[in-house]
């Protein structure tokens, strides 16, 4: 399992990640087309954080993103947005907490498909051990289950016919899934990949 403070680096072949003390680099055979995918994965098990805090009914954001266009929708009385790695990604944190939310995405400049990024995903990344839910269709898919007493959610949309991927991903413990769950599944509703495909 991932350690919160798991370093992120980078070297000659693209970002690298630790799980307690591993290094995982990506494969040089893949790192032109999936260097963004593995960026994608250190948020994504980075956010297997403690969520605390309420989660009910309040005031709702909804935003747009100015450069791929997808849309997303968080309780702004819960989160907050931070600074991240990457400028194609939005970070969200609760205050207070380490809880953390992300959506981004990037240019497939290579053309990897949805069913090839869950592979790689799956492959190469820690903590797809547990997964209990993992819904697909033909441009999109859900991976969701545990990472030790967290919950994780991440939802991959492939838009403009491929040449886009958009990311949601958030986690929370697994004792305030009766809290969280329904968060998730509003942000989940309203999270949207872009229309402008030029």
């Amino acid at each position: 399992m991932l350690s919160p403070e798991r370093q992120i680096g980078s070297s000659s072949a693209g970002l690298l990640w630790s799980c307690d003390g591993c290094w995982v680099e990506e494969p040089a055979s893949l790192s032109s087309n999936l260097h963004d995918m593995q960026s994608l994965v250190l948020a994504l098990v980075f956010l297997s954080v403690v969520f605390v805090g309420s989660a009910g009914a309040g005031d709702w954001t909804t935003r747009q993103d100015g450069r791929f266009g997808f849309s997303y929708s968080y309780p702004a009385d819960l989160f907050g947005e931070i600074e991240g790695e990457r400028p194609s990604f939005h970070y969200f944190q609760s205050p207070g907490t380490q809880a953390k939310f992300l959506v981004g995405a990037w240019d497939n400049e290579r053309g990897g498909t949805p069913s090839e990024f869950k592979q790689w995903m799956l492959t190469h990344a820690d903590g797809y051990q547990d997964i209990t839910y993992q819904p697909r269709g033909r441009s999109w898919f859900v991976l969701s289950g545990h990472r030790g007493d967290q919950i994780y959610y991440e939802k991959t949309i492939f838009s403009c016919g491929g040449r886009i991927v958009n990311v949601l991903a958030i986690a929370y413990p697994e004792a305030q899934r009766d809290r969280f769950d329904p968060v998730v599944e509003r942000m989940e509703d309203y999270f949207k990949s872009g229309r402008r495909c030029d």
